[in-house]
Parts: structure tokens; C-alpha cells; sequence
């Protein structure tokens, strides 16, 4: 049977599709309402615009077409969107478990239009389908709350079976549908057994007024599964390698002055040049004590193996003066553990040859890496992949390095994984371990 599908990104039209693509239909279309009055009878509107990266996710055909949202004009432009593909489907699949006012509606334009309508999941007990949703791996959060019970906090949440329990819990207690049919809240679905690529949000926001909100959400990508599980397997192998690291850079940061200012001069030398490399010149430059006594030509001659020495050289005396003091050397005063971000600023700024790259590679490796992003090649090569990123800036302005670190940040909360340990994951997946 050749079919379209009413679909407006929530957990009701999503698991209908699905069961449509598992009873073997033809789906030629979805269809998507977009109506302009958030208050619609008829059609879900907290990111609708969110459809088009389903039907893309899917590969599926969508028509997006814009109503008023008013009361009974709903209807003429629900018969407007399916009267173009009429001579193209058998039938109309809508979502929905006991709404008789829009069941009715649906039935009445499908009539005239001579099409068939069909409603899968209608009679189903809504805890029910929340558990069969669940369990076929349906990912689902809330779009928007609107009843006594579900506060701010339910503004994005994701659906897990204890956050089910206690959904049921609240309905029974406050006397509202756990179905949402009432207008209680609407749902978001970020991934379905059908999506060939996962929706990851990069951005939103909770708007919230009086007593009810909406998870606004103003940028969001595609994320490609099959890498995305590439890499949390991979997670799971080297989680315990990988934080094993980050404890030590912890330590690190409780050594003296001397030992933080050398792995500062390690971050100054990376730049085009192997970490490896990097990192055994300036241990012969701490075991000979040049890297704190040496003139910036001694040093110079133990950057073995590193590009541009020569500069690289200038910069660390110029480092070392800037904290060695009557005798006494004092760096880690300059850290503030209460504010990272400002202290990355006051290194980029104050520190020649430190741009944001490297003042976020030394913080990661002193124990401070879980709101800074080193965004070196690895990095972007990685998030490219996976559709967080379209392109690899080859320079990086502070704007867009903000721009792309916020990405980041927000695709390592999506999947689970902290900031500082993806960034040792990425690492580990181009050179094959974890080094720093």
C-alpha cells in the first residue's frame, strides 16, 4: 500500500512510521504541518522545523506546508497539502491514541480526497506504547511541558524507563494523559530503528513562562551512526586507559612551579610538530636543567625534532621571565581553578606563540579539561566525520574556535562521553594510543 505519513518529529507519528516500514508500506511521503499559531488544534509545533532533518535522516520525501493553525482552516490546509500527491498514495497514516477530535478531522479530509486513513497505534494504553516506543530503541525527549507536575526541569529530558515510571506517577497524581493528547507536553524524537543518522542538538535553550515552556531548539545535525557506535565502542575499550591519563594530569597539577611550567613549554612546541617529539625534547631540556638556566640558543639546540625551534625557543624564555621572579618561580598563581575560561584568556593573551589551541592543550594536561576543546586536525577530522562539523577551517579566528568548541562541548553531553576524555578518544583513534 502506498502511503503518507502524518509526521510532526514526536514520539506518536515517529513509531507510526516505523510500524509502517516494518508492515512492508510504500511510504512515498511525509507530510508536515507547519502552523504559525503555537496553539494549533491540530498540529505539533515546538520544532517542527526539526522534520526536514528526519526526512533527510531517512530517506524519505517530505512536504512542509505552512498553516494559520486556526481552528476549522486547519482542515483546508491539510486537504490542500494532500491533494498534490492524491494520485500518488492509497492511503493516509496518521499517529494519535485516542484523539477523537483529530481522528475525526483526518477521517473527514481522507474521505473527500478518496483516500484510505490509517491509524496504527489508535486504542493503544498509553503506557503500553510508551514501553513498546522504548524498548524498539526509540530516543525520545520532551519538546515542551504545559500541565502542573512537569516543570522546567522535564524541558529536554530524555525518556528512560525510571523517567517513565515517574511520568505515570505524576499523571495519576496531577490527573493528566501520559499520552500528551491532552496538549500536556509534546515530544521530540532524536533517534528511531529507521534513522540511518542519529539528531544530535547542538543548541537550545528553555524558554519558560508562568506555567508552561518550550526546549527551543536553534541548531541541530545528523549524526552518522554507524561511526557514532564506532566510537563509543571504542570508548568502552579505553574508557579506563583514558582516565587513568586524565589522573594523571590531575597530579600534575599538585607537582611544583617548574613541572607545570614544563609541560606549558611542551603545549608551545606542539604546533606542526609530533607530540611525541615534543615531548622528549622538553624532558632532556628539564634533565639538563636548560629549560630553566639555558639561553634561548641552548634551548633552541634541544628542540630536536620539533619545527620552527628557532621561534618555539624565543617564546618559552620569553614564558620563563614572564613567571620566574627573585629568584623564585611562581606559575600555577597565574591558574584560576574557579574560572578556566578567563584564564585561558589571560594565557593567550600574555603568553607569545599561545593561541587557544594550545592554552586549552595545557590546561587539559594540568587536570583542567573539562570545559576546553583542543581543536587541533584530529579533532576536526573526527567531528567532520561524524557530522558535527561541515568543514575544517584551516584558520581558526576566536570567533569560530568558540564556535566549534561549543559544538563540541554540546555533542560530548548528547552521547555521554566528557569533554577531556573524547578528546583522548579522538587521539587514540588517529594514532592508535593515548598519549597527551
Amino acid at each position: 500500500m502506498r502511503v503518507a505519513v502524518m509526521y510532526s518529529g514526536g514520539k506518536d507519528s515517529s513509531f507510526t512510521l516505523y510500524d509502517c516500514i516494518k508492515k512492508g508500506f510504500d511510504v512515498r511521503y511525509l507530510v508536515t504541518l507547519v502552523p504559525i499559531n503555537p496553539y494549533s488544534y491540530m498540529f505539533h509545533h515546538p520544532n517542527i522545523h526539526l522534520t526536514e532533518l528526519h526526512a533527510k535522516s531517512m530517506g524519505i520525501k517530505i512536504i512542509a506546508k505552512e498553516t494559520k493553525g486556526e481552528k476549522e482552516a486547519e482542515l483546508k490546509d491539510l486537504r490542500n497539502a494532500l491533494a498534490g500527491i492524491r494520485d500518488e498514495i492509497d492511503a493516509v497514516v496518521v499517529g494519535g491514541l485516542s484523539s477523537r477530535y483529530q481522528a475525526d478531522r483526518f477521517g473527514k479530509v481522507c474521505k473527500e480526497l478518496g483516500l484510505r486513513l490509517v491509524a496504527p497505534i489508535w486504542g493503544l494504553e498509553p503506557g503500553k506504547f510508551w514501553r513498546m516506543l522504548l524498548k524498539s530503541g526509540f530516543e525520545v525527549i520532551f519538546s515542551s511541558v504545559s500541565t502542573e507536575g512537569l516543570g522546567k526541569s522535564w524541558l529536554g529530558k530524555k525518556v528512560t524507563k525510571k523517567v517513565l515510571e515517574e511520568l505515570e506517577e505524576k499523571g495519576k497524581k496531577y490527573g493528566f494523559d501520559i499520552s500528551g493528547e491532552g496538549g500536556d507536553f509534546e515530544t521530540l524524537v532524536l533517534d528511531s530503528p529507521v534513522f540511518r543518522k542519529k539528531l544530535i542538538i547542538l543548541e537550545a535553550r528553555k524558554v519558560w513562562r508562568l506555567d508552561s515552556g518550550v526546549y527551543r531548539i536553534t541548531d541541530a545535525v545528523l549524526c552518522d551512526k554507524k561511526r557514532l557506535n564506532e566510537l563509543k565502542t571504542e570508548y568502552r575499550k579505553r574508557r579506563k586507559e583514558i582516565k587513568k591519563r586524565l589522573d594523571n594530569f590531575r597530579k600534575l597539577w599538585l607537582e611544583s612551579d617548574r613541572a607545570v611550567f614544563a609541560e606549558l613549554c611542551f603545549c608551545l612546541c606542539t604546533p606542526q610538530s609530533k607530540a611525541t617529539a615534543c615531548n622528549r625534547a622538553i624532558n632532556r631540556l628539564v634533565l639538563n636543567r636548560v629549560l630553566f638556566e639555558g639561553t634561548a640558543k641552548e634551548i633552541e639546540s634541544g628542540l630536536k625534532g620539533v619545527r620552527f625551534r628557532k621561534n618555539k625557543a624565543k617564546w618559552i624564555v620569553m614564558a620563563r621571565n614572564l613567571f620566574a621572579s627573585k629568584n623564585r618561580f611562581e606559575l600555577k598563581k597565574s591558574i584560576r581553578e574557579d574560572d578556566i575560561l578567563k584564564t585561558r584568556e589571560w594565557l593567550v593573551k600574555n603568553i607569545k606563540g599561545m593561541g587557544y589551541k594550545e592554552a586549552s592543550h595545557f590546561l587539559r594536561n594540568i587536570g583542567f579539561g573539562r570545559d576546553v576543546a583542543i581543536l587541533d586536525r584530529h579533532i576536526m577530522k573526527n567531528l567532520k566525520a561524524l557530522g558535527i562539523i561541515k568543514d575544517i577551517t584551516k584558520s581558526l579566528t576566536p570567533k569560530r574556535y568558540m564556535e566549534i568548541e561549543k559544538k563540541m562541548k554540546s555533542f560530548s553531553g548528547q552521547i555521554g562521553i566528557p569533554l577531556d576524555e573524547l578528546d583522548l578518544l579522538f587521539w587514540a583513534a588517529e594514532t592508535g594510543h593515548v598519549f597527551k
